[in-house]
């Protein structure tokens, strides 16, 4: 499923593009190879005119002069054991002749012309045969082997697939366009409550509302960001560690289930439904009571220093 719901309220490069600190860097980004190629050709770029994504750290450390974010087009290389698939978002590294190296073995952005003689720019990987040529291999098996030409320039290598879900970080929802985001249909019965198992799948849901105007005390649980790294969370007022969701909470790692937090502030903006930001995945670090438990998280990715400022506002 796409990254981006065609219902978000907020972007990282618009809202929250201030706060990127040093967790994040802000990469160009671009549709296809043949803008992004254009892009990097010209002298001077104009970066107002152009999209920024931001990334966790955990994607190297990238320097936005040379490395930039674009999405494939086809399914040439939609095969094997690592498929790249059409409208995937692709980290790539701009390469010149003096900074290429060795490029066997490794897969490259190449730009070319058809017989027509247009330009075009193709994905391959390289192999180097013993003759010292190269050849250019898709990974759909339905695409010919072909040889590399001095009419071709390599121009980028490919970095990593990224992941749909890193895109999706800080971004916000509304609570029916989430379970797509994982390859679900959304349910109202399934996906309403603050804590979603859901049976198709190991992982859970956290659905967390920060200020709980309206609610009974009894009902007001206590949820908020301790820091940019940890969330403290309050379950619901029947769970205990010994229950089902106690123990999916507390054993998460160990059953190999993904815990995902969505945070709003509010229940509306307005009169309508507000949505929920994505805040990552979180790892279980320890908790206290019972009925209702408190949970110490930890987020994998630390929140944008400007939306840790608007939950605590």
């Amino acid at each position: 499923p796409p990254p981006f719901s065609s219902r978000r309220r907020h972007t990282r490069c618009s809202r929250w593009s201030r706060g990127l600190g040093d967790v994040y860097k802000r990469q160009p980004f671009f549709s296809d190879l043949k803008i992004a190629c254009g892009y990097f050709r010209t002298s001077e770029h104009e970066s107002e005119n152009i999209d920024y994504i931001g990334l966790p750290l955990s994607y190297g450390n990238l320097d936005p002069a040379k490395h930039f974010i674009a999405r494939a087009s086809g399914n040439s290389m939609d095969g094997g054991k690592n498929p790249i698939k059409d409208g995937d978002y692709l980290l790539l590294e701009l390469v010149n002749p003096a900074s290429a190296g060795s490029i066997s073995n490794l897969t490259m952005a190449i730009e070319q012309q058809d017989t027509a003689g247009d330009d075009q720019y193709l994905l391959r990987d390289i192999r180097k045969r013993s003759d010292g040529g190269y050849d250019l291999i898709a990974r759909n098996p339905d695409y010919p082997v072909f040889q590399a030409s001095d009419e071709m320039r390599t121009f980028a290598r490919l970095k990593s697939i990224i992941d749909p879900l890193t895109l999706a970080l800080h971004e916000s929802y509304m609570r029916e366009d989430i379970p797509p985001l994982f390859g679900f249909e959304f349910n109202v019965g399934a996906w309403q409550s603050g804590h979603v198992k859901i049976k198709e799948s190991k992982d859970q849901f956290l659905f967390v509302t920060l200020n709980k105007q309206g609610k009974q005390q009894q009902h007001q649980y206590h949820d908020y960001f301790i820091d940019k790294y940890q969330f403290h969370w309050q379950s619901q007022n029947n769970t205990d560690p010994t229950s089902g969701k106690g123990k999916c909470i507390i054993n998460h790692v160990r059953d190999g289930s993904n815990v995902y937090l969505f945070v709003r502030k509010n229940k509306l903006e307005g009169k309508t439904a507000a949505p929920f930001f994505y805040c990552g995945k979180l790892n279980y670090q320890s908790y206290k009571g019972s009925k209702p438990m408190s949970v110490i998280w930890q987020l994998d990715d630390p929140l944008l220093d400007d939306l840790f400022e608007y939950f605590k506002s």
